[in-house]
């Protein structure tokens, strides 16, 4: 069950047929699939159905995955997960993989301004909803039987 990394990334291991790993990139298109793929138009189109892209409020997260409080100066790296600042860079110099899904990130962390939006805008509405709550009992007129 041990693969060989840099067969699996690049298709080459430098110690060749000697490698105490097993050389299998099986998960990768042949030629012939590739090729047959380009000839009919489909090569590069996603195989699992049409994906819409949607408005991103059903996946806002709330906390920071790392340091599970409310963001910090939020970032976000190239695979959609979002972090605070500092604890992405804290986590970036023991590795440099995303804390979630193990992806290289490269050190990239963009400001998450769709997130510090929806953040300030929940909390609007948060905020909000409380005010338009009445804190006494109706005033109205009571039905009397």
């Amino acid at each position: 069950p041990d693969l060989c990394k840099d067969y699996r990334e690049t298709g080459f291991c430098g110690f060749g047929d000697s490698c105490k790993f097993l050389h299998d990139r099986s998960d990768y298109k042949h030629g012939w699939q590739i090729e047959r793929e380009l000839d009919e138009g489909r090569y590069g189109v996603d195989q699992d159905g049409d994906h819409e892209v949607g408005s991103g409020e059903e996946e806002t997260p709330l906390k920071c995955f790392i340091c599970r409080r409310a963001f910090q100066n939020p970032v976000v790296t190239k695979c959609r997960h979002y972090f605070c600042q500092s604890c992405a860079l804290q986590h970036f110099r023991s590795s440099p993989r995303c804390y979630v899904c193990d992806k290289q990130t490269h050190g990239i962390f963009n400001p998450a301004k769709e997130l510090a939006a929806a953040l300030e805008k929940q909390r609007a509405t948060a905020e909000g909803g409380a005010a338009d709550v009445p804190e006494g009992p109706d005033e109205g007129p009571t039905p009397t039987s």
